[in-house]
């Protein structure tokens, strides 16, 4: 009982210290690229420390594992640099009673990223999308300047003659899809306005809607009300029923092998941290970390294949699991094998 309390002691404290290193230095990074894009005005400065908390559950889920497995790396390749390691296979811990204990922490932190992935992390995202879009967009209506054209995206030209607090005066609004060439819109109207209750939202009264679909047709309507979205991309796209369905067994798959890469991580991790005596005990971190990487990178290539219809959704990413299990299971054979 003491011995899997220091060893699973180790494991917890290793896999806290390095998470909480590594969420540094990714909320960090993302921080400052908020601020970039606070300073050139896409974003307001006030909503970056909200988005980067909303975004935290999404860090935090492939950090973990990726934390847990480098603890495992370094508290076996600890006991085995300080002889420790002799006293436990003395006690009876073979490697397979060691890969046993190691799967009560791998549990948990598969228990925590599979909650994070499925329930926690898409609900905060979806936060964080709202709150920089709402933001991006007030700022972008407060910068427009009566007299003078303005882009509230690639698609949309607009211009007003005058402003009256929140609203703008004598509009005229021209979109062209870069994507329909001889699509068009123009809309002429007496005043125009954010939505209070949906900022992504312009709202335009009492004017003229003159749009074109083709070289040959066209029409011209009056209105008395008009919502208009304002957003990136306003223009009204084919729904690929096929590549919705892709991507959502893709973003599936994701989120049970967050889960799968800290189970099977105890078949790599236990093999090769093991040095000898007179060998540090970090030499095998560096490989491990490759190892890692090479796992998590062949899982994101594997979700944007299946995305883009490169590969099926079976096995999908689940061969991936497979490869690595198989690899996991040699390491072991070859360590037993070996002595």
């Amino acid at each position: 009982m003491i011995l899997n309390r220091y060893f699973l002691k180790d494991i917890f404290l290793y896999t806290t210290s390095v998470s909480l290193i590594f969420l540094l230095i990714v909320m960090s990074s993302r921080s400052i690229q908020y601020l970039e894009q606070a300073a050139i005005g896409e974003i307001n400065p006030e909503v970056v420390a909200w988005v980067v908390l909303y975004r935290l559950p999404e860090f935090i889920q492939i950090i973990l594992p990726f934390s847990f497995f480098l603890s495992l790396v370094l508290t076996i390749g600890k006991l085995s640099a300080n002889n420790e390691l002799n006293i436990y296979e003395q006690n009876g811990y073979t490697q397979k009673r060691i890969v046993l204990l190691s799967f009560i922490p791998a549990g948990l932190v598969a228990l925590i990223s599979l909650c994070l992935s499925i329930w926690i992390s898409p609900e905060s995202n979806l936060r964080a999308d709202q709150l920089l879009a709402k933001q991006s967009s007030q700022d972008i209506f407060r910068s427009i300047q009566p007299g003078s054209f303005h882009r509230l995206n690639e698609d949309v030209l607009i211009y007003a003659k005058q402003r009256e607090g929140k609203a703008l005066q004598s509009v005229f609004i021209q979109t062209n899809s870069k994507k329909q060439r001889n699509s068009g819109t123009v809309i002429t109207a007496e005043s125009a306005a954010l939505d209070t209750n949906n900022p992504s939202l312009l709202l335009l009264q009492k004017g003229l809607l003159y749009f074109k679909t083709n070289n040959t047709d066209s029409s011209l309507m009056t209105f008395g009300e008009l919502k208009m979205n304002i957003n990136k991309d306003p223009v009204i796209k084919g729904l690929d029923i096929k590549a919705e369905e892709r991507s959502n067994k893709a973003e599936f798959q994701w989120n049970i092998s967050l889960a799968l890469i800290s189970l099977i991580a105890v078949f790599l991790a236990v093999p090769i941290s093991k040095v000898g005596p007179r060998e540090g005990r970090y030499r095998r971190v560096l490989p491990a970390v490759f190892i890692f990487i090479f796992y998590l990178g062949l899982l994101i290539t594997s979700r944007g294949w299946i995305e883009v219809g490169v590969i099926g959704t079976f096995p999908g990413m689940y061969a991936v699991h497979l490869l690595f299990l198989v690899l996991g299971f040699f390491l072991i054979y070859r360590v037993n094998f070996q002595r």
